[in-house]
């Protein structure tokens, strides 16, 4: 990934923390980080704020599924030329994980995918990482993505996650949108996992803000056994 070198300068700017999860050292995630595999794959084009903001959670994907996740600097005008070589790969079905809405008055929409093609190329999930604004002007001025299609989540997956939610947002993190991601792919044992360490992630930022480590628990116990 392109190096970003704007360090995380708000609140809890003088906290010791990792420097893996940027969790605050006493609550610290590193030791229950799970490695799995999947057979699809994610491109996360992070917005360059987001790369040290401790309550980023696609860094989550990266640590769950190393070995399929890309991730890149979002550029308006420049991409990384590794980023236009992989979304051009003809071994690969790339679709844009962004809601279809977005496409409402665009000069080119997107096309919309409702169901995955199961053709042997391999699935790929290409997820803007940033604030909601951030990211639908990545989606909206990124002129290498217009040819692309966006992926329609089956709201039934939606519907149901929005039940299992431990808070109360009006839209999905990355980390979330992936593991639905996962779930349509038909690969719900690694969308489990990911939901998991997504509210295990929850659980050790929240224990930073009372200054008091999180409390070990069955999260903690579920997730050991993916540990490297």
């Amino acid at each position: 990934m392109t190096e970003a070198k704007r360090e995380f300068l708000a609140r809890g700017k003088s906290v010791s923390r990792c420097k893996h999860c940027q969790l605050a050292t006493f609550a610290c995630l590193c030791p229950w980080r799970p490695k799995f595999d999947a057979c699809c794959e994610f491109v996360l084009v992070m917005h360059r704020d987001e790369v040290f903001k401790p309550t980023n959670s696609g860094r989550l994907i990266a640590d769950v599924f190393p070995q399929q996740t890309h991730v890149f600097c979002w550029s308006r005008t420049e991409p990384a030329r590794e980023l236009l070589a992989l979304l051009a790969d003809p071994g690969r079905y790339c679709v844009i994980v962004f809601p279809a809405d977005a496409n409402e008055g665009a000069a080119k929409p997107h096309e919309l995918v409702y169901e995955l093609p199961r053709d042997g190329r391999t699935i790929t999930f290409i997820l803007l990482d940033g604030t909601w604004k951030q990211s639908g002007r990545m989606f909206h001025l990124s002129r290498w993505l217009d040819d692309l299609p966006c992926v329609v989540l089956p709201e039934a997956l939606v519907r149901n996650y929005a039940v299992r939610k431990s808070h109360q947002e009006h839209y999905l993190s990355t980390a979330e949108a992936a593991g639905l991601c996962l779930q349509m792919a038909n690969e719900s044992s690694a969308a489990d996992v990911l939901f998991d360490y997504f509210q295990l992630f929850n659980l050790h930022y929240l224990s930073t803000r009372s200054a008091v480590p999180p409390v070990i628990g069955v999260l903690h116990q579920r997730l050991k056994q993916y540990t490297c």
